[in-house]
C-alpha cells in the first residue's frame, strides 16, 4: 500500500466523520461564541469599572515626593507643600493597596543632613465606582496616606474629610 492510497484513506475517514458531526461541530463552535459574547456584554453592562487610572499626587508634606506607586503602577513627583502632579495610565485593582513613595529633600534639608527615604504602607484600597477613573493619592506627615477615587481632577481640600470611601 502506498502512501497516496493510505492519505486517501485518511482523506476519506475525515470526509465520513464530518459529514456525520459537522453539524454538531459548528452548533458547539457558535454556542462557545455566542456564550462568550453575552459574558462581555454582561460584565460591561453589570461587571465591576475596569480599565485604566489616572494617577494624581497631592503632597502635603514638608518634603519633595520623588515619586510614588500604587500596586506598582508609577505616579508623578510633586513638590513640597500642596506640590501635585497626574500619571496616565495603569491598572489598579483589588482590596488592599500597597503605596511606596520616594522622599527627597529641598536644599536645606539637604544641608541640614536629611536625606533621600523611600517608604511603604499598606492600606485597604478604597471601592471604585463607574466613572471615577482618577486615584488621588494624598500624602500627610506622620507617614499618613489617604486615597480617594474621582471622576476628575478635582478634589477636596486637604484639611477636609474626605466621604464614606477614605481610608488612613
Amino acid at each position: 500500500m502506498g502512501f497516496f492510497s493510505r492519505l486517501d484513506k485518511v482523506d476519506g475517514a475525515i470526509n465520513r466523520g464530518y459529514a456525520r458531526w459537522g453539524k454538531r461541530l459548528w452548533w458547539g463552535v457558535g454556542l462557545a461564541v455566542v456564550l462568550y459574547g453575552g459574558w462581555m456584554v454582561c460584565a460591561s453592562i453589570w461587571g465591576p469599572p475596569t480599565g485604566g487610572v489616572t494617577l494624581v499626587i497631592h503632597n502635603e508634606l514638608d518634603r519633595p515626593v520623588l515619586g510614588f506607586s500604587v500596586n506598582g503602577v508609577s505616579g508623578s513627583n510633586a513638590f513640597a507643600h500642596g506640590g501635585g502632579g497626574a500619571t496616565c495610565c495603569g491598572n489598579i485593582s483589588g482590596k488592599t493597596a500597597e503605596v511606596i513613595w520616594t522622599l527627597s529633600t529641598t536644599r536645606a534639608q539637604y544641608d541640614a543632613g536629611l536625606r533621600k527615604e523611600v517608604r511603604k504602607v499598606t492600606m485597604p484600597l478604597p471601592r471604585r465606582e463607574w466613572g471615577e477613573n482618577y486615584l488621588h493619592v494624598y500624602f500627610y506627615p506622620g507617614d499618613k496616606v489617604r486615597l480617594w477615587w474621582g471622576t476628575g481632577f478635582g478634589y477636596p481640600k486637604a484639611e477636609t474629610p474626605l466621604n464614606k470611601k477614605e481610608n488612613h
